[in-house]
């Protein structure tokens, strides 16, 4: 669609070439290190808008073990649709107030969360305008800056021996 919409050429065998691509593709930087240090403090999981064989690929190369995947395929639905969302909840146990769904994409991630209900933290790594009257509970631009947040967030309420309310 991003050729098409800017006017690029290209062939079925490009398309099917970067389908295939999107297993090796490499994190950001410091995604795999944030991962695993949140890993230490809560759970973790993807609700991810790929299929099962391209995650898995992926998550190979991310070394990191997640306590929930959930991929469109499974979901039956891409995000912006719920359906993975409430996939996500029923795989890991957890009501939605004890979530907090951080993600990049803003029509992808924030809208539909924030419509479940659901606390949201945009990881706005470009600076970018917010697209649409929903807003995020948390905005940070990487991922290092996240896992800051959610320590400070949960070494705040353990210091009143409250559940940290995501």
């Amino acid at each position: 669609m991003a050729f098409r919409d800017y006017g690029y050429p290209f062939s079925t065998e490009d398309a099917i070439r970067f389908s295939d691509s999107m297993g090796s593709w490499k994190p950001f930087p410091d995604t795999v290190d944030a991962l695993n240090e949140l890993k230490k403090y809560t759970k973790i999981a993807l609700i991810t808008n790929t299929d099962d064989a391209i995650i898995s690929e992926t998550v190979k190369h991310l070394g990191v073990e997640f306590d929930a995947i959930v991929t469109a395929e499974q979901a039956g639905n891409y995000k912006p649709n719920r359906d993975g969302f409430h996939l996500a909840l029923e795989k890991l146990g957890l009501d939605k107030s004890e979530i907090l769904h951080a993600g990049f994409g803003f029509k992808y991630d924030v809208i539909p969360a924030s419509e479940l209900g659901i606390k949201t933290c945009w990881i706005n790594r470009y600076g970018e305008v917010r697209p649409a009257s929903v807003k995020e509970t948390y905005l940070v631009g990487d991922m290092t800056t996240f896992t800051l947040l959610v320590k400070g967030l949960i070494q705040t309420y353990n210091k009143d021996d409250q559940n940290v309310p995501f």
